[in-house]
């Protein structure tokens, strides 16, 4: 049971494989939303610039006509004809050539600038049969078939609303000239695009939300998942514990090797051990070679008496120094005067003991 549990996706996706998937090229897109502004950028279009378009194109075919009326023409005035049609064709669909713009800009909203080509690289993997099936088959197709047929007959419906609206007036757009015709199919296209931006708006709201929601449960990991990928980018924590018991290990062993080298060592009496050193060649102040407490503060006292040196106890002191100041540091300068009287007491001890030798 608690194998199954450690096993199940409750974890939010790390950054690690948040940064993975953008490489991969995985991201939560709606189709829908893609759709919504491009139709939305050709409304744009149509309502900015059909009036200019319209007249751009009668005026390019009157002057092709007129040149065409002339009689025979030369092969140079058809090149320059194909030319100027060409140009003239080209500036006034210029507006509709920036519709695709609008799906770039729907990309770029829903992902930010993210460039990859790993989509699209070969992947030979595809080309299974069995795997394309079990696509065919999936949940997420059947989402997809099911949201395209509601889609389909919501619009189909609003169009039909649309067009049951102006069906009366049809009739009267036989005697009507070209331009009125025209401008009557313009605004009832006009219209139908808006009504059915409304629908699609909604339809991509609802479809980018259900799409997040199902990148992110995608994304999500179990404990044990989150656990390996600790292991992959900080390193075992076992072996992280085991390099740090040994780091320390070897630091307490050149702690007490300067323990003998010491001119004092402080206690507290027995819960705290400092061991000082002046050498005035070195140092401007005594330093502290070696602290400890309870267990290591006995082994630096052991370590004292077996190599003679001199053991005094000063608790405050102690205590002092302990807080105070870090192995290899010298003494504050408030430390001075204390430190500085149980330097020439220990000194006083080792003259007499040498005169008495």
């Amino acid at each position: 049971m608690a194998e199954g549990d450690s096993q199940e996706r409750t974890e939010q996706a790390s950054s690690r494989k948040r940064d993975q998937a953008r490489e991969d090229g995985s991201f939560a897109t709606s189709k829908e939303l893609s759709t919504f502004l491009m139709i939305a950028g050709s409304t744009a279009v149509l309502y900015f610039s059909a009036v200019w378009m319209y007249t751009g194109l009668a005026d390019l075919m009157k002057g092709s006509f007129k040149l065409l009326m002339k009689g025979e023409l030369t092969v140079k005035e058809v090149s320059g004809l194909f030319s100027m049609v060409s140009y003239k064709f080209f500036v006034i669909i210029l507006p509709a050539l920036a519709i695709p713009i609008f799906g770039a800009l729907s990309y770029i909203l829903q992902n930010g600038f993210a460039l990859t080509t790993k989509p699209i690289s070969p992947d030979f993997s595809k080309l299974d049969p069995l795997s394309g099936a079990k696509k065919i088959f999936s949940t997420q197709s059947l989402v997809e078939l099911a949201k395209s047929i509601v889609k389909i007959s919501v619009i189909g419906f609003v169009v039909y609303k649309a067009v049951a609206l102006e069906w009366q007036t049809m009739p009267f757009l036989i005697d009507a000239d070209v331009f009125s015709v025209l401008s009557f199919v313009g605004s009832m296209t006009f219209k139908i695009m808006m009504k059915t931006l409304w629908v699609l708006a909604l339809i991509a709201i609802v479809d980018y939300a259900f799409q997040r929601w199902s990148f992110e449960k995608g994304l999500m990991m179990s404990k044990e998942e989150l656990k390996e990928e600790m292991k992959e980018t900080e390193g075992d924590p076992i072996v992280k514990a085991r390099i740090r018991s040994i780091q320390r290990e070897l630091s307490r062993k050149r702690m007490m090797a300067e323990v003998p080298k010491a001119d004092v060592v402080v206690t507290n009496p027995t819960h705290i051990a400092v061991a000082i050193k002046y050498d005035k060649e070195k140092a401007n102040a005594p330093i502290v070679v070696a602290k400890g407490a309870d267990l290591i503060a006995e082994k630096i006292r052991e370590v004292a008496r077996k190599h003679g040196v001199p053991i005094v106890e000063n608790k405050p002191l102690a205590r002092t120094l302990f807080k105070a100041v870090d192995i290899g540091k010298q003494i504050p300068a408030d430390l001075y005067r204390a430190v500085a009287e149980i330097l020439a007491y220990v000194y006083r001890l080792k003259n007499r003991a040498r005169r008495g030798q």
